[in-house]
């Protein structure tokens, strides 16, 4: 019983260390370090728990969520887009960072925020986008070294009736 129990967790483990892994056919901008010994290592589940509702928006409520009404993962060129999560679980101190990604694997920009103690929201805004051409665009959010998300979006000519 022992032995399946620990079979058990162990494959959790491994499962929860590699998030979307096997559907994911975007590599990571950023590489990750092997290991969790150096400054800034953080192992994969530690990181996948600390960051919760990733969305993309076109505006942000008071609270610093992006509102239902707001969401979408479709922008026209020039639009500000907002990325938001949870990070309640995340300690006081602990960096997140968004690495913008456009059509070809070309890095668009990088954004850094630290949590603040207390904080269960980080908002993330990218602007200057007028010159961003239509295509399939992503978000990577990574903890430490680890890619905790991957947020896909467009950018079209002109936004649908059902945006």
């Amino acid at each position: 019983m022992n032995r399946l129990v620990t079979s058990a967790l162990a494959m959790a483990c491994v499962a929860m260390s590699m998030p979307g892994v096997a559907d994911d056919k975007y590599p990571a901008i950023e590489k990750e370090k092997p290991g969790i010994s150096k400054p800034g290592d953080v192992s994969p589940p530690v990181a996948q728990a600390m960051v919760d509702d990733v969305n993309l928006g076109t505006a942000v409520a008071a609270d610093g969520q992006i509102p239902a009404k707001s969401r979408t993962d479709s922008f026209v060129p020039g639009e500000v887009i907002h990325l938001t999560m949870d990070v309640s679980d995340a300690a006081p101190g602990t960096i997140v960072k968004v690495v913008w990604v456009g059509p070809e694997d070309q890095r668009i920009g990088e954004q850094r925020e630290t949590v603040s103690s207390g904080a269960s929201t980080l908002k993330f805004t990218k602007d200057g986008t007028k010159a961003w051409k239509a295509g399939d665009y992503r978000a990577e959010v990574w903890v430490g070294d680890e890619k905790v998300n991957d947020e896909r979006f467009n950018i079209v000519s002109a936004r649908s009736a059902s945006n």
